[in-house]
């Protein structure tokens, strides 16, 4: 079985300095990895447009990109809770707040605000007032994304909201001309939701206001395989969101906690892990030397060198 830990890989900038702590926090993991082989897959998010997790929960799906399409356009039909045509291209619009900087903008991801399926509806029911004068049309409602169609001759390119939230790109607005037409409605949306009552309410109660949203996808369903049928992999998310906003005493709290609640207990030898970061995903499978050899060998110190690249 595959035990997928996705935000366990810190930034390489903080790597090397977190290591010992790290160590400290989950000694049991990462006993586990002084005996273990690592395979380092280094993604950049500017070329796949998407996190080293989701691009595994594609590359579990078999996704392949056409055309001008990055591995981000397959997270539309990933993450869509609908059933649209299969070879209809899935586009989603995530529920947002956006922060504009002296010099730059910062994004929360609807999973980073707590809405409320009223909020949300809310929300939807103004938004197709301003989308109705646009070729873009509003086809579903959930409580964090919202099914979109886009004129089928629109080439647009694709970004997961998740990296944009990493606060690791710079200009990730599009700044093509068919990409034009969405920013302006994005902004129109934005003039739209500033006093609107949902996030009026939010102000007083001292929450984030819902005050953008972002737009992602592309691919159609026919692009993913069904999902494995074999043993399904153990997914343990919860550093994704210290991880992703680079608070690195809460993500050692954290792993301290995953230390108490998963790592100190035994694990079938044969297991794989799989750590993803911001741009890297580390497979790591079971080493074959003895413990006592693995220290006379000093293997032992093998796991920081791809954790410190």
């Amino acid at each position: 079985m595959d035990i997928v830990i996705s935000g366990i890989l810190p930034h390489s900038s903080i790597a090397s300095e977190l290591a010992r702590q790290a160590a400290k926090a989950a000694p049991s993991l990462f006993q586990k990895l002084e005996n273990s082989k690592g395979t380092v897959h280094l993604l950049d998010p500017n070329e796949t447009g998407c996190t080293p997790f989701e691009y595994w929960q594609l590359e579990q799906r078999q996704f392949t990109p056409v055309g001008q399409q990055n591995h981000a356009a397959g997270l539309g039909p990933l993450y869509s809770t609908h059933s649209p045509n299969r070879d209809q291209p899935v586009w989603l619009l995530e529920l947002a707040h956006i922060a504009l900087g002296a010099s730059n903008a910062s994004l929360l991801t609807a999973d980073d605000l707590v809405i409320s399926e009223s909020e949300s509806l809310a929300l939807f029911e103004s938004a197709q007032v301003v989308f109705s004068e646009s070729p873009f049309k509003l086809l579903q409602h959930d409580t964090h994304r919202w099914l979109i169609e886009v004129p089928p001759d629109m080439v647009l390119p694709s970004l997961s909201p998740n990296v944009i939230a990493s606060g690791t790109l710079n200009n990730w607005w599009p700044q093509d001309a068919q990409s034009r037409l969405l920013r302006k409605l994005l902004n129109a949306l934005q003039v739209e939701w500033h006093e609107h009552p949902v996030n009026q309410a939010r102000q007083q109660k001292g929450m984030p206001l819902i005050n953008g949203a972002w737009v992602f996808g592309g691919a159609t369903p026919s692009q993913l395989q069904a999902a494995p049928v074999s043993e399904p992999p153990r997914i343990l998310r919860q550093l994704e969101i210290a991880h992703r906003k680079q608070d690195w005493g809460q993500w050692l709290a954290i792993l301290g906690k995953l230390e108490q609640d998963v790592f100190r207990f035994p694990v079938n030898k044969s297991d794989r892990l799989v750590l993803t970061g911001y741009d890297r995903l580390v497979v790591i499978t079971p080493g074959r030397l003895p413990g006592w050899l693995s220290k006379l060998l000093n293997r032992n110190q093998q796991w920081k060198d791809w954790w410190c690249q």
